[in-house]
This record gives structure tokens, C-alpha cells and sequence, in this order.
């Protein structure tokens, strides 16, 4: 990923924590360098020693889970708010159109797991996600685990872009966020609280 040094984020803590608010990921492999991506839910889980692992399922039918293993590392893609930033609202000119968004990509190496930690993984998304599920008979549970791979990814790079008019002035970040701030749409009111929230740690 193209990340200039002023939309640059390394906080660890910060990454993992937008991590964990947008769960929703793509998970990408490039077999024989073809591309492929799956769109799925992952769970982000440090370790006792600092590491971090990415643990998610794959329908088994889904015939990505094959590609892990081969010695290149996956990516997996967290993606969070975006906006349009129209270049009315600056008070600097000339300006032009651009985009505002967050995201951050995780690298390492992928392979499945099994056992009896298939059904943790399962149930630790189940947890995660829909916490009060219903119970499922045995027999169906079964059949629901046998359909599925469970896999983990060992991340050995996080890179967070953060792009939020850092490059702008001071009066041009305000404007911007004091626009999408008041917007009708949810995920530019979201970009205005990460601009916030990039503003205070400047100072």
C-alpha cells in the first residue's frame, strides 16, 4: 500500500483497535500470481508474547484455503470510513477533489487449523458477532463444522493509512471536518470522528 509519511500510522494500539471495529475484511492470495479475495468476518487476537493472529473460516468449497501454506505471505485488508472531500469547503485554492478513508492491511503467513479449534474459532466469531444465537442441535452443529475451514494468519506486518486532510492546513481541516460532521450519511460523520480524533493527536 502507498502510504506518504503524513498519513502514516503506526500506534500499534490505535491499528489494533480499528481493527476491531471493522471486523469485515477482504482476504487476499495471489496463487500462481492470479488474485483472489474472499469477503469475511476475523478475529483479532494478540497473543501472550505480543504477536497478533487473524483466525476466520472459509467455506470448505471456497477453494482459497488451499492457497495458504505455499510460502507467500496473505493480506488481509481492514477497511473503515470514506469520504469524498469536495474542494468547496477548503478555504485554501486551487484545490481539487480527493478522498478521505482509513485502513489498514495485515501481512503473514496463513494455514488452517483444526481439532477442537475449528469449533473455538466458529464460536468465537458466533460470540463476537451474534452473541445471543439460539442454541443448535448437536447434529446440525456437526454438519454446519464439517462445511467449513478454519484458518489462522500470523500477522508480521500491519500498515495503517490514515488519510484525513493531514496535508491540509489547519483552517482547511476544519472546514472539511465541520462539513462531513453535519453530513446525512453515517460513514462521513464517521471519517469527521477519525479527523477528530487525528487532530487531538497532533496536538
Amino acid at each position: 500500500m502507498y502510504v506518504p509519511a503524513h498519513f502514516r500510522n503506526q500506534d500499534q494500539a490505535e491499528l489494533l483497535a480499528f481493527m476491531r471495529a471493522h471486523p469485515f475484511v477482504m482476504l487476499v492470495t495471489a496463487p500462481g500470481g492470479v488474485p483472489f479475495a474472499t469477503h469475511l468476518p476475523m478475529l483479532v487476537e494478540p497473543d501472550a508474547d505480543g504477536g497478533v493472529f487473524l483466525r476466520s473460516h472459509l467455506a470448505r468449497a471456497n477453494p482459497q484455503w488451499q492457497h495458504f501454506g505455499s510460502g507467500r505471505d496473505v493480506l488481509v485488508i481492514f477497511h473503515g470510513p470514506h469520504a469524498l472531500i469536495d474542494p468547496a469547503w477548503y478555504a485554501s485554492a486551487p484545490n481539487v477533489p480527493t478522498w478521505n478513508y482509513a485502513a489498514v492491511h495485515a501481512t503473514g503467513p496463513a494455514r488452517v487449523v483444526d481439532g477442537d479449534e475449528t469449533r473455538r474459532i466458529a464460536f468465537s466469531l458466533v460470540a463476537q458477532f451474534t452473541p445471543d444465537m439460539a442454541a443448535i442441535p448437536p447434529d446440525f452443529e456437526r454438519r454446519m463444522l464439517a462445511g467449513v475451514v478454519t484458518f489462522e494468519v500470523r500477522v508480521a506486518r500491519l500498515e495503517g493509512k490514515f488519510k484525513l486532510s493531514q496535508n491540509k492546513t489547519a483552517q482547511d481541516r476544519v472546514n472539511v471536518h465541520a462539513a462531513l460532521a453535519v453530513s446525512g450519511r453515517g460513514e462521513e460523520r464517521e471519517t469527521a470522528a477519525l479527523m477528530a480524533q487525528a487532530e487531538a493527536g497532533r496536538h
